[in-house]
């Protein structure tokens, strides 16, 4: 083997060696860092993002060390260097190989050859490149033995952090609620996975989820209670655990191990209904005949997922007291628990076999897949379509109109009736909170046309007495009496006479004594199907759709043409009115500052003077608050979700309590620059 060879394989061992001492000290650096981290979390009980950063900014400085350690060793890659280290380990070589490496030498190269050849160099190069590997390989042990003393679980927490791994932190003594883990496992239709929260003081969640609170069973035995919730309480494996439903409203848990107690808030997400929006037909029309294709178009979307889309089809064919109704289902589809959706179809009119004085109630659906509290079931606004008799078009001049709120109030109400019929042949098959909520929807569709025929007998006084209606509304079925009294009160001016309405029944009552009647029927109806009796309820439906098809048979006038606008001249009627009985305006106190506002300021301020000496009673005392103002209004209880969990982490909660006190009271804010043009700041 010439020098040249022997050169280039101690060339090559040192190169290992140096790989091998680069690698074993990034080790060594980073099992350190990590031992300092488990110190570090068993006496301050770091938290998870603390934990979560810490093995990145380990990887990081292990492969600085690496990288430092290589480079550092550069000189291996060059023959000469390493031939001058070679020469240094074998003194005995006299130069010769440093020599040989030089091509202008004058020395013959057979004899350089002959004078390496009787110097071993190589074992003297092996110990001395393997002799700084020992030292990285002793204080790699070293670490290693370091982290292998560390506790059970510590080492796990740092290399391998997690949400709900606080169990494994260090305990007080006897403690059990120290930390708390909690798992939620949402609903399958959801599709959502199972989140884990790491010491939270709040769970937020989807209705109906499964919750899981979990706490080392140290000491004596942990207690739960919450009102109006079933909480399990289990022993297992040193651990204790409870585990209940997520439920409708904002609930306060508490558990209790002897004088400590601890909250959780549970803040449920209610599924919603799906929103459908109908986007053609875009309006109710009048059509001369059945003919031709009518174009259905709608959009869905859900906040979670949706199931299907359809639209409903209402066909009402007759008159008088002869209707016969046809309900269609058109165009169903799936939509695959998409959040959003398109419907489409195109309705042949000529194939339902219409007739001259035909309605087409139109409207689209959407179901979602929320199989705990529902389905949920969203409709769209619905299109009135009807054709036209053949005797309207003989005599009078009539524009395309849409039909009349009457007789919109008609097939609304026949919907409804065939609703409540619907649920009241399934009582037997639902069970009872499906069919008291239905019942309870029904109801409330009911309450909304009873306000909608309200409108329009109020109406008819020229939007005057828009008020009474209002102030009537909520009091019960209206006498005739009463509506003559609410509409001589809204139209009776100051120092004016009542109206004259002598000499017979008053025009008031004689025009909207049928809406009336069916105004008042709905009421029965709406409490009936409030407290779920929808067949008690169906008598007063079915009267208060005779009352409304007697106000739609009700004679009716069609102008010829447009009316002409009325043209005022402004600067001859300006300042010409009558000032006779005009006095001044009492001026009204200011209204004093809601009681409620002043109630929860001072809660808070409490609260925030305990931030100091009990942190934990501040958090809990914000916590309440919160979980009364979800019930109330979700908007002032947004702030104190965000400094609820800076207190409960440690952080610095001050601008988050600034917010949530200007909140609560109320305060209005203000830009502070001005925005970028054509938008508010």
């Amino acid at each position: 083997m010439s020098a040249l060879e022997r050169l280039r394989a101690v060339q090559r061992e040192l190169s290992l060696a140096v790989g091998v001492d680069a690698l074993l000290w990034s080790l060594t650096a980073a099992a350190l860092l990590l031992g300092a981290l488990a110190v570090a979390d068993r006496v301050f009980t770091l938290s998870l993002g603390v934990r979560t950063a810490w093995p990145v900014f380990v990887g990081i400085t292990a492969l600085s060390v690496l990288a430092w350690r290589v480079l550092r060793a550069g000189r291996v890659r060059n023959a000469a260097a390493v031939a001058l280290w070679i020469e240094r380990q074998a003194p005995a070589l006299r130069y010769a190989l440093v020599t040989r490496l030089d091509p202008s030498g004058t020395c013959s190269a057979d004899a350089l050859e002959r004078a390496i050849a009787r110097v071993p160099f190589e074992a003297a190069s092996r110990r001395a490149a393997w002799r700084p590997v020992v030292r990285s390989g002793v204080a790699m042990l070293a670490s290693t033995a370091v982290l292998l003393a560390l506790p059970a679980g510590a080492l796990a927490r740092v290399a391998r952090p997690s949400a709900g791994d606080s169990l494994g932190a260090s305990r007080g003594a006897g403690d059990a609620l120290a930390h708390l883990s909690v798992l939620v496992t949402p609903p399958a239709y959801s599709g959502e996975p199972p989140v884990t929260l790491d010491d939270a003081a709040r769970v937020p969640a989807l209705e109906g989820s499964r919750v899981k609170v979990e706490g080392n069973a140290v000491g004596t035995p942990v207690g739960a209670h919450a009102d109006s919730l079933r909480i399990a309480l289990a022993d297992d494996a040193g651990r204790w655990t409870a585990r209940f439903a997520m439920p409708r409203g904002a609930t306060v848990v508490r558990f209790a191990q002897g004088a400590r107690e601890r909250l959780l808030l549970l803040e449920p997400r209610i599924d919603s209904t799906p929103t459908v929006t109908l986007t053609a037909p875009a309006r109710d029309s009048v059509l001369r005949a059945p003919v031709g294709t009518l174009r259905l178009d709608a959009e869905a979307a859900d906040d979670i997922g949706l199931d299907m889309g359809a639209f409903e089809i209402v066909i009402s064919s007759g008159e008088g007291e002869n209707f016969r109704f046809r309900t269609l289902t058109v165009a169903r589809t799936s939509l695959a628990n998409a959040r959003a959706g398109t419907l489409r179809a195109a309705l042949r009119l000529d194939t339902l076999g219409l007739a001259p004085g035909d309605l087409l109630h139109v409207r689209a659906i959407a179901r979602d897949r929320n199989s705990v509290s529902g389905p949920g079931l969203g409709a769209s606004e619905t299109r009135a379509i009807r054709i036209a008799r053949a005797g309207e078009y003989d005599s009078v001049a009539v524009e395309g109109a849409p039909p009349p709120e009457a007789t919109k109030g008609v097939i609304s109400q026949r919907m409804l009736i065939l609703l409540a019929e619907k649920l009241v042949k399934q009582r037997r098959a639902l069970a009872h909170d499906a069919f008291v909520s239905e019942s309870r929807r029904i109801a409330h569709d009911q309450n909304v046309l009873r306000k909608q025929v309200g409108d329009i007998i109020f109406s008819r006084l020229d939007g005057k007495a828009a008020d009474a209606h209002d102030d009537a509304d909520d009091k019960g079925p209206l006498t005739p009496e009463q509506l003559l009294a609410a509409a001589n009160a809204a139209t009776q001016a100051a120092g004016a006479e009542p109206l004259d309405f002598a000499g017979g029944e008053s025009p008031v009552v004689h025009i909207n004594r049928p809406l009336l009647e069916a105004y008042n029927a709905m009421w029965d109806a709406g409490r009936e199907l409030g407290v779920a009796e929808p067949a008690r309820a169906l008598p007063h439906m079915y009267l208060a759709l005779a009352a409304i098809e007697r106000a739609r048979a009700a004679e009716r006038l069609y102008l010829r043409g447009r009316p002409k606008d009325v043209v005022v001249d402004v600067a001859r009627v300006r300042l010409g009115g009558k000032n006779e009985n005009i006095g001044p305006i009492a001026r009204l106190p200011r209204a004093s500052e809601d009681d409620r506002i002043l109630r929860r300021l001072a809660r808070f301020d409490r609260a925030l003077a305990l931030i100091g000496p009990q942190r934990a009673a501040a958090t809990d005392s914000l916590l309440l608050l919160r979980a009364e103002l979800l019930g109330v209004d979700p908007t002032l209880a947004a702030p104190l979700a965000v400094a609820v969990d800076q207190l409960r982490s440690g952080g610095n909660a001050t601008d988050a309590l600034v917010a949530a006190r200007r909140t609560l009271a109320g305060t209005s804010s203000a830009a502070t620059s001005l925005g970028a043009w054509g938008r508010a700041p």
